[in-house]
Formats: C-alpha cells, structure tokens, sequence
C-alpha cells in the first residue's frame, strides 16, 4: 500500500476535473495497470487490491469531512456574530456552487 499512500500524496488537490487532467477513476485504473504489469499481479491479488483501493478511498473522505468538520467549527467559534452570519452565507454559497459543479459531471 506504500505505492499507494505516495500516489495519494503526490496527486494534487483538486475541485474539479480541468481538461486534460485524468479523473480519479482513472488514476486508479492506471494506478491497477502498472501494479498488475510491474508486479504480475494475479487476478485475486487485483480483486484484493481494489478492495484496499476502496476502503482506502472511504476512509480518506472519512478523514477529509472531520478535518473540514473542525475547522469550520474553530472558525466559527472565533468569529463575532455578524462576521458568523456571513460566514453562513459563504458556506451556502461555496455549497451551493459545489453542488452545481456535482451535477454537470
């Protein structure tokens, strides 16, 4: 899995897809491509890799929510009233364009 972890570390952080940029789906699959050609990967070590690719996956969005759950928490407690109102407002909109961008893919 260090391959993995290092892939995950290396790839950059990105909302959206731009032109020309591979997908994470396909990252993944290149990701299976060169492990299965480089290490002769058998079929059942394919199937458990991508199981490890997936759990994997799940807990880094696990992690990614707490992380974003705490810091909007430290924010806010931080910020006076006024300045939480419009920190609301900000998030709604920041959500709002999130979820445009979710369904145009």
């Amino acid at each position: 899995m260090g391959g993995f972890a290092n892939r995950l570390y290396m790839a950059k952080t990105v909302i959206a897809v731009a032109p020309g940029q591979p997908s994470r789906a396909e990252l993944n699959k290149q990701y299976i491509e060169d492990m299965r050609g480089r290490l002769h990967l058998t079929e059942p070590q394919i199937a458990e890799l991508k199981q490890i690719m997936d759990s994997s996956d799940q807990r880094m969005r696990e992690c990614h929510r707490t992380v974003k759950d705490q810091h909007i928490q430290k924010v806010v407690a931080m910020l006076d009233d006024s300045q939480k109102a419009e920190y609301a407002k900000m998030r709604a909109e920041r959500e709002k364009r999130h979820q445009q961008e979710q369904a145009k893919k």
